[in-house]
């Protein structure tokens, strides 16, 4: 019962903040428009740059 209750108070901090609903809404957009890749891509274009 206290994890239902912990993802029902984690779920309204989401909606109350409009912030965090905007960037949702953008990469919600972006997939929808293919703007997206594969995690190994994603981790190999961090360690080229010297990011990890």
């Amino acid at each position: 019962m206290r994890d239902i209750l912990e993802e029902i108070t984690e779920t309204l901090d989401i909606v109350e903040d409009e912030e965090t609903l905007k960037s949702i809404s953008e990469a919600e957009e972006d997939v929808k428009a293919g703007k997206v890749r594969e995690y190994h891509e994603f981790k190999g274009e961090l360690k080229r740059s010297g990011e990890i």
